[in-house]
């Protein structure tokens, strides 16, 4: 007669957190202190100790971004000893996995040729360690005393013209904190990932109240801003008889009719892919997932758990506040076998409409009705 036994096992189901980057940016650039370093910046950091007491583009931009965020931003900074050596930085830290959303180089681009370096660098990181990335580029400011906002524009649209990178932004340097006042709204704690940094709402510009002028005195306008903006420029705006600097559509330099041209689709992809990627790999071999009806439609539910995580809505006071995405709907993952080993998902991503072009009109009611 055999003798009993018992035996007890554990399941991982994969349903706990996943790691968070967004709203944490990875800054490069030339500083004056604590070259090669990994800097570790929140709201109470000392700039000057971590980065050095003489002015950099470096420190510039990283004070103004965390004056334009909230109170439990932080961010990454890696010094370098010179301008124009983000790339050894960057495949630093991905060699490193520093966790970041988004990678800012703070020192200006005036090539093409450097834009196309970026551009191969977040692929890279994608094919190789598959970390989906935004990279945040920058050019050079604005000269008042040698430059007109003509020539400004200029420059910048030959600078960009012809480049086709939705994961990468060219911010025209309007003023010297524009990158960092940038980067400081895209991680503003009252701001969703899907919300784009023109949103009125999130506030104004902290820091800056007078937008600056040309060698001629003429102060940057709507026209100027309309201009670097068509040319694919996220740019300062303000609004006629309106207290406050607000900021443009978030614009990236995908190509025309391109769904990744503004930077809050990028950013809600992204994380979708970042946690279907782990999705996926949980199942890798596990014949849990196979070709049965009853498989699949479990299996849709599974996959369908970021989108599902993202839509929730909040409502206060009766006002509702959206989800990153709307809820899924059936069919908004679909699994296909294409051969008896090889299966692949598909998701629809529904973002939620959103007013950057408002047209009121006011009708009189005349009529001698009672």
């Amino acid at each position: 007669m055999a003798l009993g036994s018992v035996s007890v096992s554990s399941t991982d189901s994969g349903q706990g957190d996943f790691t968070q980057v967004e709203k944490q940016f990875l800054f490069i650039g030339a500083a004056g202190k604590n070259a090669g370093t990994v800097q570790y910046i929140d709201q109470t950091t000392n700039l000057d100790e971590v980065l050095g007491i003489p002015p950099s583009k470096l420190k510039t931009a990283i004070e103004w971004a965390r004056n334009n965020a909230g109170t439990n931003w932080t961010c990454i900074a890696m010094p370098q000893a010179a301008a124009g050596t983000w790339s050894d930085a960057f495949d630093t830290a991905m060699a490193q996995n520093l966790v970041c959303e988004m990678v800012v180089v703070t020192d200006a681009v005036t090539t093409k040729a450097e834009l196309d370096a970026m551009n191969v660098a977040v692929t890279s990181a994608e094919n190789q360690y598959g970390r989906y990335l935004h990279m945040i580029a920058v050019t050079a400011p604005m000269d008042k005393a040698t430059q007109t906002w003509a020539d400004f524009i200029a420059d910048f649209e030959a600078l960009q013209d012809g480049v086709a990178a939705p994961s990468l932004t060219l911010a025209p340097q309007v003023f010297a904190g524009w990158l960092g006042t940038y980067c400081g709204r895209l991680c503003h704690e009252d701001q969703s990932i899907a919300d784009t940094p023109m949103r009125v709402a999130s506030g104004a510009i902290v820091g800056l109240s007078t937008l600056p002028v040309d060698k001629n005195g003429i102060t940057f306008n709507m026209s100027h801003a309309k201009a670097l903006n068509d040319a694919r420029g996220t740019v300062p705006q303000v609004y006629a008889d309106y207290d406050g600097i607000y900021c443009s559509d978030g614009m990236t330099l995908a190509p025309e009719a391109s769904d990744f041209a503004v930077i809050e689709n990028c950013r809600v992809v992204n994380v979708c892919k970042r946690e279907i990627r782990i999705l996926a790999i949980k199942k890798v071999g596990d014949r849990e997932l196979n070709s049965t009806p009853a498989s699949i439609a479990s299996h849709e539910t599974y996959f369908m758990r970021p989108l599902i995580d993202r839509s929730v809505t909040t409502t206060i006071n009766g006002i509702t506040k959206p989800g990153e995405v709307k809820k899924p709907q059936d069919g908004d993952v679909v699994i296909t076998w294409k051969t008896r080993t090889n299966v692949a998902v598909g998701l629809l991503i529904r973002p939620y409409n959103c007013p950057k072009a408002i047209e009121a009109t006011v009708a009189l009611e005349l009529s001698n009705g009672v």
